[in-house]
């Protein structure tokens, strides 16, 4: 008995193994937790105007129904000028929740860093 197959058996090996591979990630009951909504930072306007740039580490918990709790600042350069709007853009962001054995769990201690800087013509515009 003589098989022929479509594709080249590489090639159809090759093929399968992917599928095998994602058919195991889909049905994983196991999985992190994922963004799928939110805000960007909205540039401060005293420091877009004096050409500030920067970053804020935020800390925060994603809860079992993929909200954002309890955002604080871990750090922040410059101090004292974007820490709001980074903590507003936090806050707005919504996951998919992380699952274990396919029920949804809460994270604590996600460390995200925003950053701010200036497009190119901000930057230059007096120049």
């Amino acid at each position: 008995m003589i098989l022929k197959f479509r594709y080249p058996v590489p090639a159809l090996l090759a093929m399968l193994m992917v599928v095998a591979s994602l058919h195991g990630c889909a049905a994983s009951p196991n999985r992190p937790m994922q963004l799928v909504s939110g805000t960007g930072a909205v540039y401060p306007p005293l420091a877009k105007a004096e050409r500030i740039e920067g970053a804020v580490v935020v800390r925060y918990g994603v809860s079992v129904d993929g909200r954002v709790i309890n955002a604080r600042i871990e750090s922040a350069e410059p101090a004292g000028v974007f820490e709001d709007a980074a903590l507003a853009a936090v806050r707005s962001w919504r996951y998919n929740p992380a699952l274990k054995d396919g029920e949804p769990v809460a994270v604590d201690n996600v460390l995200s860093t925003v950053r701010f800087e200036l497009s190119a013509n901000d930057r230059y515009r007096d120049y």
